[in-house]
């Protein structure tokens, strides 16, 4: 599927002649608001990505990943590794900012040798102890996927679900000519699709209801996927 694809779908879906599709239009507009609130769900597999960053002596706070090149705007950490010479990898454990600032029993925040920990704040990596070799960080993440444009432009999101991005493109299509009980049909249309992709997500993840993988509430640092009708209030 193509954002074409995507386009003929949601214009048949609404049908009507007072929503137009100009170069850079409403549709378009819409599909990609559709794909944003998706990403904003659950973290799905798609959205997986990793980047390297060269760590600089005596720096602590490194920049997350943006949608730039290759690399996709930053939501959520998987992991970050420390890489040495040996290609060795040091998982290192997160730890909130405010903690190893004001608490001196937890961590000493000037101290300097390979990072252990790291913490997240304002688009900023922060690592501790500071560097005091030239290493490489890892990070893998969950990012957002960046905005369709071109005719031919898709992802594995449109390409594996297009039906879920339509049918959400379609409701704010109706929302846009105050048609609200289209609008409300086609989004819960759309929230059982993307309900069905979170259950595949959590079946690929810990494995379906008999093999009885999934982990109990509050036992992992990540929490199990929630339903994209908890994010469309």
């Amino acid at each position: 599927m193509a954002l074409s694809d995507i386009r003929t779908r949601v214009a048949m879906n609404v049908n009507r002649d007072d929503v137009p599709d100009t170069a850079g239009g409403l549709i378009v507009r819409w599909i990609n608001e559709a794909q944003r609130r998706v990403c904003r769900a659950p973290n799905f597999s798609f959205m997986e990505a990793e980047a390297e960053t060269t760590l600089v002596v005596d720096q602590r706070n490194y920049a997350l990943p943006t949608a730039s090149g290759d690399d996709l705007r930053f939501k959520s950490e998987i992991s970050l590794e420390i890489i040495s010479s040996g290609d060795d990898r040091i998982r290192l454990k997160r730890i909130f900012k405010q903690d190893a600032e004001n608490r001196d029993e937890f961590i000493d925040t000037t101290k300097s040798g390979t990072p252990r920990n790291y913490a997240l704040q304002k688009g900023q990596i922060y690592l501790y102890p500071i560097p005091n070799i030239e290493l490489t960080m890892n990070v893998e993440y969950y990012g957002f996927l960046d905005d369709l444009s071109a005719d031919t432009d898709t992802n594995d999101l449109i390409d594996d679900y297009p039906e879920a991005v339509a049918a959400l493109a379609t409701s704010f299509g109706f929302r846009y000519v105050y048609e609200e009980e289209r609008a409300d049909y086609w989004e819960t249309k759309a929230t059982a699709l993307v309900n069905e992709m979170i259950k595949e997500s959590d079946d690929n993840k810990y494995g379906n209801v008999e093999e009885g993988m999934a982990p109990e509430a509050g036992a992992e640092t990540y929490p199990r996927a929630r339903y994209l009708s908890d994010y469309l209030l």
